[in-house]
Parts: C-alpha cells; sequence; structure tokens
C-alpha cells in the first residue's frame, strides 16, 4: 500500500515519478502561496526535474537530489514544507547529508534516506503518537510493524529495551542498516523478521512499504516465519513486559486472542478493520479482548490527520489500574 494523501483535491503516491509527482509538489506550494501567503522555496521548478536542488527561504537550507534518490528527497523536503520542519546544519534541528544520504532527526538519530515516508516519520517524530511514558529507561518493550526501524529507534532513544520485527524484507533490512548507524541504540534493539501472529510461516510482501500487509497481493514475497506472543516472551525469556505496540496491519485482530498479552502493563494497537476494502475484523474484538486481560484503562484515537473512519482505522491504547 503507497503513501497517499490529498493536497488540494490532487492525491500524491509516492510510487510516481517525474512530471506528475513534480507538478503534484509544484501546485502544492503555489496553493499555500496563494492562500497562506508564504512560498518558501527558491526554486520551486527543480522539482520537475531527475536531479538538482530545492531550498528553502526560511534557512537558506538545500536539499540535494539525483535520479536515484529524487524520490526520497522529494519526499523529504515535502516533509519539511507539510509540517513545517525546520532543516539546519545544527545541532538541536532536523539536518540532511546528502552525500552521505542520512538525515538526522534533533535527538541526534540518524536514518538513510531509503524509503523516507513522510507521513510515517510525521506520526512518530512530530506527533509523538508512541509517547507511553517520560522515562522508560531499562523497561521493555515488544514492538511489531518497525518499518525501517523508526519506531524501535524512538523507544531505544528513551531507554527501552526493544524487541522488534518487520515481516517487510526490503524494509527489514533498511531497519538494520538504520539501527546499526545509532551504534548506542543499536545495543538496546532486538530485530527479526518475523511476521506476528500465530505460530508458522507465511508469505509476507516484500515491498518496501509501511503500509504492507499480509492481505496485500504482490508478486514479490518472501517465506518468513510468524510468532505468536507466548512464542516471543518465551524465546527472548522476557518477564515483566511493559508495552506491546502493534503495527500490523491486520493481523491484530489474530494475535488479540493471544492470553500472554495479559502480561503487559500497557497495549497500543493501531487497527485497520478493513484493508483493500475487505473486512478483517471488528474494533470492538479488540476491545472485548483487553477488558478481559485486565485493561480497564481504554482510549482510541487518531494517530495522524488523514481522513478516515475510526470504526475501521486508529488507534487503540490500553492500560491496567
Amino acid at each position: 500500500m503507497s503513501f497517499k494523501i490529498a493536497l488540494n483535491n490532487i492525491s500524491y503516491k509516492t510510487n510516481k515519478e517525474g512530471i506528475i509527482g513534480g507538478l503534484s509538489y509544484s501546485i502544492y506550494l503555489i496553493a499555500e502561496k496563494l492562500y497562506k501567503n508564504y512560498f518558501g522555496v527558491r526554486n520551486n521548478f527543480a522539482l520537475l526535474k531527475n536531479s538538482g536542488k530545492l531550498t528553502l527561504k526560511s534557512t537558506d537550507f538545500s536539499f540535494e537530489f539525483n535520479k536515484k534518490n529524487k524520490a526520497d528527497v522529494k519526499n523529504l523536503f515535502f516533509f519539511a514544507k507539510r509540517w513545517g520542519v525546520q532543516f539546519k546544519n545544527k545541532k538541536g534541528y532536523w539536518n540532511y547529508n546528502a552525500k552521505k544520504n542520512i538525515i538526522v532527526t534533533p535527538q541526534g538519530i540518524k536514518f538513510y534516506l531509503n524509503y523516507f515516508d513522510p507521513l510515517i516519520f510525521s506520526e512518530t517524530f512530530l506527533f509523538d503518537i508512541h509517547f507511553c511514558d517520560f522515562n522508560l529507561k531499562n523497561k521493555v518493550i515488544v514492538q511489531a510493524g518497525a518499518f525501517i526501524g523508526d519506531t524501535p529507534l524512538y523507544y531505544a532513544y528513551r531507554g527501552a529495551k526493544v524487541y522488534a520485527f518487520e515481516p517487510d524484507y526490503v524494509s527489514f533490512n533498511i531497519a538494520i542498516k538504520n539501527i546499526n548507524i545509532n551504534k548506542i541504540l543499536a545495543k538496546r534493539i532486538v530485530l527479526k523478521n518475523y511476521a506476528i501472529g500465530n505460530d508458522g510461516y507465511l508469505n509476507f510482501p516484500a515491498i518496501g512499504s509501511g503500509g504492507s500487509s499480509v492481505y496485500t497481493e504482490s508478486d514479490k514475497t518472501k517465506h518468513i516465519r510468524c510468532v505468536s506472543i507466548k512464542t516471543i516472551l518465551n524465546e527472548f525469556n522476557i518477564t515483566k513486559p511493559f508495552l506491546l505496540d502493534l503495527d500490523i496491519k491486520g493481523k491484530e485482530f489474530e494475535v488479540i486472542r493471544d492470553g500472554s498479552i495479559s502480561e503487559f502493563e500497557m497495549v497500543r494497537i493501531e487497527y485497520s478493520s478493513v484493508i483493500d476494502g475487505k473486512k478483517v475484523g471488528s474494533r470492538e474484538d479488540i476491545i472485548e479482548a483487553l477488558k478481559r486481560y485486565g485493561f480497564n484503562k481504554i482510549r482510541i484515537y487518531k494517530h495522524n490527520e488523514l481522513p478516515y473512519d475510526l470504526n475501521e482505522h486508529g488507534t487503540i491504547e490500553a492500560r491496567k489500574n
């Protein structure tokens, strides 16, 4: 599933390149100038090119790109413009090193730009949707749906010991690289190319998308192991786990039947009851199961500003006591 966002009735998909993508970005910026009286970029027409440089007026920061990384760099530029993210060659700001193709968050967390997703990074590092406590030092977190390592690194930065799982083999390989360039944080992360569900094996799409799901139709798949929460706790000798964070695109309706969830103090589940037009589960089934496991503080919320029905998609956070 590719990232898709509506800008003034124009849809932009990150897997489309060239003129269509450049025009979508350009029209967004023109609309911004007309309606917000702030243009903010020196060389808008560079968006139409396969190589060049985009420079923000506000900070004179430039994003250099070539034919190979143009889609990712333009996504990063969109990230800066859409959410007002400040890029500077200065500590405490977002930064981008074109030569190394690495971005750095204000906290100092590093990522290769490959498969950069503006929406997912805004959720994690701008809207702070994974926040669960001010101090996570030595707390154990099981996180499924690691994508390119953004969420595991977020938790590790806050001091947690993270057991992370990513079934999409393309995203998994990028996540390994991202985690390894953060040497101190890497010591707190165990990352496996597993799906989460019932114990066994399955074919999972290998497409490098934050929206990839076992329900996604794809010619590119990889045969991988699928593990239950019970198996994870036993295999990694996890005792007193603090948080279970699931972003597994439909498999949450399978996982929620695993009674080992009751061993966690807190659960965060991003649910999708309808995937590609198919009903795969019910939000109420998750809530009822969590209550049976002793979670009596439950809230449901939107984790980004995109238009969707909370009955079909959203996040459930559950705590005990």
